[in-house]
């Protein structure tokens, strides 16, 4: 099975931390002049496993080298990095102007979107790979201490934690008061977002890797027991369940009564959210450890056949691929007529939506 998570850890890891100035040194950026080619690519030499997310007309990543990094979304140009003390795994979230993002040093860092100086951070008692959600004031995220973590967003003060019996590197999704979260104890988590009380758990039968998605008051997670689950968002009842061929380290996304997620069988699989029924599946060519990301009828998703599909979300039909030179876990983003992407050959990609 190809990397999963980027759990081993580096040796010598670097002290403090340091705000780095965008200069070419940097990394490297090339503005592509054919809309068949991407828009721009972004190399910055170590594997990009950190899901980007755009605000404003910023895109935010972690990779490998420890760093968070801050791009111009229309050319790639670094505005600034923030070195932590070991690789970032973790997915930002941006809330009110801040960054916050998990590290695997142990941290949760709270980072002024502008200027990536540090507001706060902190410290658990293991790799933080999990990403954070942020909802009514709360940083919520996942550590590999096996707790879930409630955070002031404006001081990082613990509002509660809440232990679970095995490494959270799933992350939280927050609907209706209540935050969703697995663990590696095998286990689905509803827990009160303001107490950190457990409303239900669902126990599955291999390690919660993956993040749940809420829709229609029914909670969305796949599980390394190679199944995708269905519970009900209230109680924590199972609606349904499809078996795919493998370990399922994919996060699915919702649209239009269909869910869409990747497993280690090599494929995308396209679900009836009601039922569960295979509407489609598309077979790539190695693992799917990538989460889908839906816009405008299509389905983006990274392989760890070294490409990105862009897929017909009704058919399955593959509209367009695009070749790299490493595999993908990162999810792609999807915004303003581009996709968005970081791979393990430490580049980030800037692709026109409509071609490949």
């Amino acid at each position: 099975m190809a990397t999963r998570r980027l759990r081993a850890t580096l040796a010598g890891l670097l002290a403090g931390l340091t705000i780095v100035s965008c200069s070419s040194s940097a990394g490297s950026t090339h503005v592509a002049a054919t809309p068949h080619a991407p828009t721009w690519t972004r190399a910055t030499g170590h594997p990009i496993e950190s899901s980007p997310v755009l605000a404003g007309s910023t895109l935010y990543v972690g990779d490998s080298d420890h760093e968070v990094m801050a791009m111009n979304a229309a050319t790639g140009r670094l505005r600034w990095t923030l070195r932590t003390g070991d690789y970032v795994v973790s997915s930002p979230a941006v809330w009110d102007g801040t960054v916050y993002v998990g590290s695997d040093d142990h941290k949760v860092y709270a980072l002024d979107a502008a200027t990536g100086q540090v507001r706060w951070a902190h410290a658990t008692g293991d790799q933080v790979s999990s990403s954070p959600a942020v909802a009514g004031g709360v940083v919520y995220i996942g550590g590999t201490d096996h707790f879930v973590y409630a955070l002031d967003a404006a001081t990082g003060r613990v509002r509660w934690t809440h232990a679970t019996g095995g490494d959270v590197v799933s992350s939280p999704a927050v609907a209706g008061g209540v935050v969703y979260i697995g663990s590696d104890d095998h286990k689905v988590y509803a827990v009160d977002a303001a107490t950190g009380r457990v409303r239900w758990t669902f126990a599955t039968g291999g390690d919660v890797v993956a993040s749940p998605a809420v829709a229609g008051g029914t909670v969305f997670i796949g599980s390394d027991d190679s199944k995708v689950y269905a519970l009900d968002a209230a109680t924590g009842q199972l609606r349904w369940d499809y078996a795919t061929g493998n370990l399922i380290d994919s996060s699915p996304a919702v649209s239009g009564g269909t869910v869409f997620i990747g497993s280690d069988d090599d494929k995308v699989y396209a679900l009836d959210a009601a039922t569960g029924q295979v509407r489609w599946a598309h077979a790539t060519a190695a693992e799917v450890d990538s989460s889908p990301a839906v816009s405008g009828g299509t389905v983006y998703i990274g392989s760890n056949d070294d490409k990105v599909y862009a897929l017909d979300a009704a058919t399955g039909r593959v509209r367009w691929t695009h070749a790299v030179t490493d595999i993908i876990v990162s999810r792609p983003l999807v915004a303003r007529g581009t996709v968005y992407v970081g791979s393990q050959d430490g580049v980030m990609y800037a692709l026109p939506e409509v071609s490949g």
